[in-house]
């Protein structure tokens, strides 16, 4: 029993990446006293069963384990507990109100006993415990706490306290018969004991539970208790050095040196003591430490050492904006280390500045909105570079009100996005919603039909907030309201999985829009939904990007009610920061439920920020976010009319289609939604600064209308054409449903006299066909504000105001990419490419001919040809696949080389694919299959000039695309 101790925990610590690392020899657990508690639940897990199964390498052979049956929501005790040696003590076992008791079914009749000790668990989470007293004396003050926890699940972490120590299980697999520390175990070493107890409490109350199948508890041998450098990392030139400091448990001699032999005093005191270090190096210091009884114990912490990079420690002006014409002064300010030489510029003009050991200050009286850049160049080359705005900001200088709608569908409007022959065309949906000021804010701008977002919320935020496309920003999917996870919602395949997405939202190192505003003068208002990261990250909170003001903007992507009386719903997804519109406990009158819902409670709060920026003079950025119109659909919005709307027939879309009685109450949530946007522009034209605020409409990613289908496994539901009818799909789908979007863009009110508007005459009642999309905006704004993209923001958006100038000549780049590495209930592992009218599709998990896989609602998917082929100009709904045409094969070689290469670009992640629950490999694009296909003539075909199928030119291969590119036949 001592070898396997020792083994597993040497592989453990082999495993762990940090700075601690102990090595124990002699540490007594051959005679040390071992409690096992295994949790009972279901069948097929008795005791019976275990004593009859083969001992595996947690209960081994001729042990005695103690079992306990625990009840959920109930207080399930045992007491006398023996020892693994069959020795009974007085220690005793309280699971205390535990959520879920739950029997996995891993255990069978071939499996050994640590199966059977996986299979049941109790789940905690908040107040729910678990409860260990009475320990026996060779564990009254520390006690070694192994804890064993599966659920069942490929997805979910589970947090572990035991009495003050904390230890994480990431649960991403099925128990399989091997144990691995901080996937299925923990191990907790000297966990002090408080009287002779010891407490056990899992997850957060707002988060899934934790679970326990089994606990072990050792008694310890005398050693060390921890041994810590802080900070374990110090930069060159520092003089604070690092503080060593350890403490050990019955240990009578304690000795530190390094590791290369160099011998450091130290003086030890009741166990404890600390040593401050200055190392010139990276220095790795062994503490060792003799027990009472003569055990030996080694502990080894390394205190790294960092050389000082060349750096900009500061950039700064005491002043963000100047009154024009005011003959106003502001102080830049810098300090940087290693600098040889510094350069500042002004709108990339160069400006003489002297610095005294690299910093220094300088007085600049900007005459226009000024982005200075100062440049530092190193001894070696290196050279890095920081930004900020002087505002100089003009009478026209425009406020703008983006007004963002959650879930809408390119359709779900009485507004035509859709053209034949260059004429509107009213469609089914188009006749059955009612949006009055979409109609109005169309025909006093323009209209875009080729907007595009990303397939579902988090990422099309992100890129609206950055510029960026999702491959680049790396936030693929939405962000889970309470932790960082995967989140493949569609329920995990077998064989394929997400990538290690930025799951924690933003990158934090990411220049929004509202900073780039809020540094340049602007009032930034954020009213309503975030969803830009978990609630431990920075960017949760929207202030941190930059926002002067936050209302209801949370880490949830939807509400947990639209009504008052249910104060927009309770716990993780309570809409926060609206407690004057709760009404719950009374019966709050038709108006004032109107008044009160959700949507109207968020448009009254912009409003009230709007007016308090106008009231200061000072130009806004407002970023109104809507929870409508996602889910719940249950509750209509009392602001819009539901006994007018009468659900059309699903044969108004194609057969087999249903229509959800909810989509009357789905209605009236796009009608609130509708009746928001024209109270904000109206309430402008009461401010007065209607005529100077631009007003962009859009939604987050495609519709979620509840229009359902019924589905084959040839024809998934998500393939349909139904829900954003004439398109296919729906939000998060691979196909035009899933991310196109409904874009309006016009001034809140036209007066062709305004100076603004002169310099942007927004094309009134007007429309474009040109791709255009979500990251377009964070260019745009900044250039219709004379302001510059920050030199540190590498951005995928373009700049189209000139399309807000009515030039007919300017087209943006038109072609635009998505990118899904995903399982979604909507939605499999994706990436499309549209370049003008033609349109390709990448299904990854189709590229896998001898596996025998399925989705989670039946669609099967192995052996498929993994590409698709469209021609959106005649067939908008993506119904005729012309993938395998021959006439066409030549354009798909080169549109999937331009998809490769798009992504290749922005180091795209990809799918990672799984064989037993490990990953294997990754899950890159393949070239399709047609050998013959030489695209550009030059007599070789495409898949010898790429020899290895990867769309890239690698060394030794030629351009397929290039026939000056050859490489020469070999017999």
């Amino acid at each position: 029993m001592e070898r396997r101790r020792s083994l597993n925990l040497m592989k453990f610590l082999r495993g762990i990446s940090t700075t601690l690392l102990l090595f124990l020899a002699g540490t007594g657990s051959l005679n040390a006293e071992e409690i096992g508690i295994g949790v009972l639940n279901g069948t097929v897990a008795t005791e019976a069963a275990f004593l009859n199964a083969q001992p595996g390498t947690l209960a081994q052979e001729g042990e005695t384990w103690n079992f306990i049956t625990p009840t959920a929501a109930a207080k399930t005790s045992a007491t006398g507990l023996k020892t693994v040696r069959g020795t009974a003590t007085q220690a005793s076992i309280s699971f205390n109100n535990p959520g879920y008791c739950f029997s996995n079914g891993t255990f069978a009749a071939d499996k050994n006993r640590d199966y059977l000790l996986m299979d049941s668990w109790a789940g905690i989470r908040g107040t729910e415990n678990v409860v260990i007293s009475q320990l026996p004396d060779s564990m009254a003050e520390y006690c070694h706490v192994e804890i064993y926890g599966d659920c069942n699940t490929t997805d979910r972490d589970m947090l572990y306290t035991v009495n003050g120590m904390v230890k994480t299980i990431q649960d991403r697999e099925n128990f399989s018969g091997t144990f691995n520390e901080g996937a299925n175990k923990v191990t907790l070493r000297y966990v002090p004991v408080v009287n002779g107890v010891i407490t056990i409490t899992g997850n957060g109350a707002d988060s899934t539970r934790s679970a326990i199948n089994a606990v072990r508890l050792i008694s310890p041998a005398p050693g060390i208790i921890s041994f810590t450098a802080t900070p374990p990392e110090i930069m060159e030139g520092s003089a604070a050095g690092a503080e060593l400091s350890w403490k050990t448990w019955k240990c009578g001699e304690v000795t530190l040196n390094t590791k290369d032999g160099e011998n450091i005093p130290v003086t030890t005191e009741n166990g404890t003591g600390a040593i401050t270090v200055n190392p010139e190096q990276t220095t790795t210091y062994v503490l060792n430490a003799r027990g009472e009884d003569g055990t030996k114990s080694t502990a080894e912490v390394t205190v790294t050492f960092k050389k000082q990079e060349p750096e900009i420690l500061v950039f700064e002006s005491d002043k963000k904006r100047v009154v024009p014409g005011a003959d106003e002064e502001a102080t830049l300010t810098w300090s940087t280390v290693k600098a040889q030489n510094l350069e500042l510029t002004a709108n990339g003009k160069n400006i003489a500045i002297t610095s005294e050991n690299g910093a220094g200050t300088l007085r600049v009286k900007p005459t226009e909105t000024t982005l200075y850049t100062l440049t530092l160049t190193a001894g070696d080359g290196t050279q890095k570079s920081k930004s900020l705005i002087i505002s100089v900001l003009a009478e026209n200088t425009p406020n703008v009100l983006v007004f963002l709608v959650d879930d809408m569908g390119w359709q779900d409007t009485s507004v035509p996005f859709y053209y034949q022959n260059g004429q509107p065309v009213k469609t089914a949906l188009n006749n059955f919603y009612k949006t009055p000021s979409m109609e109005r804010l169309a025909a006093q701008g323009l209209k875009f039909t080729n907007a595009y977002s990303c397939p579902v919320c988090s990422p099309g935020r992100t890129s609206l907030m950055t510029g960026k496309n999702s491959a680049r920003h790396r936030v693929t999917n939405w962000t889970n309201a309470t932790s960082a996870t995967l989140n493949e919602s569609g329920g995990a395949l077998p064989h394929i999985q997400a990538p290690q997405w930025n799951m924690g939202g933003m990158d934090e190192t990411e220049i929004p829009l509202p900073r780039v505003l809020q540094n340049a003068g602007y009032r930034t208002i954020t009213v309503g939904k975030a969803h830009f990261a978990p609630p431990s990250r920075l960017f949760s909170n929207p202030i941190h990007l930059g926002f002067d003001v936050n209302i209801a903007g949370s880490s949830i992507g939807q509400p947990g009610s639209y009504r008052s009386q249910d104060n927009f719903g309770s716990g993780t997804y309570h809409v926060p920061d609206l407690e004057e519109y709760h009404t719950q406990g009374t019966s709050p009158t038709n108006e004032k439920q109107k008044q009160n819902f959700l949507t109207n409670a968020l448009t009254q709060e912009m409003k009230k920020q709007i007016k308090r920026a106008v009231d200061d003079h000072v130009p806004f950025f407002a970023y109104m976010t809507h929870y409508a119109v996602h889910q719940p659909h249950g509750n209509p919005d009392p602001n819009g009319d539901y006994d007018t709307y009468t659900v059309p027939n699903g044969s108004a879309f194609e057969s087999g289609v249903q229509v959800n009685a909810s989509l009357r109450t789905f209605a009236t949530l796009i009608e609130g939604m509708d009746k928001s946007l024209g109270d904000l522009m109206d309430y402008l034209k009461e401010l007065g600064v209607a005529d100077k605020t631009l007003v962009i409409f859009l939604s987050d990613n495609g519709g979620d209308a509840p229009i359902q289908q019924n589905y084959s496994q040839n024809i998934p539901m998500i393939e349909k054409v139904s829900a954003v009818a004439p398109l296919r799909g729906r939000k998060c789908s691979r196909y035009e449903g899933g991310t196109r979007v409904p874009m309006i863009v016009g001034w809140a009110e036209v007066a062709p006299e305004s100076p603004i508007q002169q310099e942007y005459p927004i094309p009134q009642n007007a429309v474009n066909h040109d791709i255009v999309a979500m990251w377009d905006i964070y260019p745009t704004i900044l250039s219709m504000l004379k302001l510059k993209v920050p030199v540190e923001q590498k951005v995928d958006g373009e700049d189209i105001s000139p399309y807000f100038k009515g030039d007919a000549s300017f087209h943006r780049t038109q072609k635009i990419y998505h990118h899904y590495p995903h399982h979604h209930a909507y939605a499999n592992f994706y990436s499309t490419y549209r370049q003008g009218d033609w349109k390709v599709i990448y299904n990854y998990i189709d590229q896998y001919a001898n596996t025998d896989l399925w989705t989670s609602n039946g669609y099967k998917t192995a052996g498929r040809f993994p590409w698709q082929l469209f021609n959106l100009k005649d067939d908008i709904s993506e119904s005729n696949d012309l993938a395998q045409d021959p006439a066409h094969q030549v354009r798909l070689m080169r549109m999937a080389r331009a998809l490769i290469r798009e992504l290749n670009q922005v180091d795209a992640q990809y799918p990672v694919l799984k064989k037993d629950g490990k990953i294997i490999a990754t899950a890159y694009i393949r070239m399709p299959d047609l050998p013959d296909v030489d695209s550009d003539g030059d007599g070789v075909p495409d898949l010898i000039e790429d020899a290895n199928g990867n769309g890239l030119i690698d060394p030794g291969e030629t351009d397929p695309d290039d026939p000056s590119s050859v490489v020469p036949l070999q017999e």
